[in-house]
């Protein structure tokens, strides 16, 4: 018997893309899915629009989560009656064959736990289109995400349902994990030893925004300095000086501020981060420059 996907999307007033990720379900090669709909109560016509569809597989969920998208994908995640859960954000979609070629691989080999593919990156103003690839997987792999960034996107992953349910495993909803939740259970699947499956095959496209505003780009950089610090001083264990592993994060956070505010014209709360690097850790922020930037 065909293992059930559910398919988890989180929507807030996208009712101008909705029917397009929607579809892409629909017409997965794979029909062993359910749809689990997450509204954030939304004020356009997202309901009529899930409506219209009028397929019985379709929920249509609804919960107030004050701009957390992880409370929505938790709450597809419980939910869900599937083997498999997949994560669609709204704004995204599938190609046809996408469901098939994973379950293809996972019917194949049963030991994965985590499994993606790649993705067309369009950019919703211009058109410009790029690949996105995710991956790969490496030994160590929680050591790998945390010491060299993020390597999947929600839209591209599907996940072991059992495994979340025995490591009672969910997106962290606290508002300072904004835009950087995804990341972080990624983290705690590595940690946990789930094994990862990337598939070197495009089959999605996720869409980008012009949208966020330079508060946002900050308040993202800040969540993410805030995921890091935790994992390094709480979690991992690879490397005992936890201090020394934080040292080496700091240069590349504060690049990303000062890149920031730079393109705001905020030049002089930058140039007080760069004063603060170039005297606080003098040596290391220099070296990054020179790795990262200038070389």
């Amino acid at each position: 018997m065909e293992a059930l996907i559910s398919v988890v999307i989180p929507t807030y007033n996208h009712a101008h893309f909705i029917r397009r990720a929607i579809q892409s379900v629909l017409d997965q090669t794979y029909t062993n899915w359910e749809i689990l709909v997450v509204d954030n109560h939304s004020s356009d016509n997202t309901e009529e629009v899930i409506k219209s569809l009028n397929d019985g597989r379709i929920q249509l969920l609804k919960i107030h989560n004050s701009g957390v998208i992880g409370m929505s994908r938790n709450m597809g995640i419980l939910k869900a009656k599937g083997d498999w859960i997949a994560f669609l954000d709204s704004d995204d979609c599938w190609y046809p064959n996408k469901l098939d070629i994973v379950m293809k691989v996972a019917c194949q080999d049963n030991k994965y736990d985590v499994f993606s593919t790649h993705e067309m990156m369009v950019d919703n103003k211009t058109g410009l289109k790029n690949i996105l690839r995710h991956g790969p997987f490496q030994e160590n792999f929680y050591k790998v995400l945390l010491t060299e960034g993020n390597r999947l996107s929600p839209s591209a992953t599907l996940i072991r349902h059992g495994f979340l349910k025995q490591h009672k495993l969910l997106f962290n909803e606290s508002k300072n994990y904004i835009a950087v939740e995804d990341y972080d259970l990624w983290l705690h699947l590595a940690l946990k030893g789930a094994r990862f499956k990337f598939i070197d095959s495009v089959q999605g496209e996720y869409t980008i925004h012009s949208g966020n505003n330079s508060a946002q780009l900050l308040r993202q950089i800040k969540n993410f300095e805030t995921l890091l610090h935790h994992h390094v001083f709480k979690l991992q264990e690879f490397n005992k000086n936890s201090q020394q592993l934080w040292d080496q994060f700091r240069p590349m956070l504060n690049v990303q501020k000062i890149k920031q505010l730079l393109s705001d014209g905020d030049f002089y709360q930058a140039c007080l981060i760069i004063l603060n690097a170039l005297f606080s850790h003098p040596i290391q922020f220099l070296s990054y420059i020179y790795n990262k930037i200038i070389r």
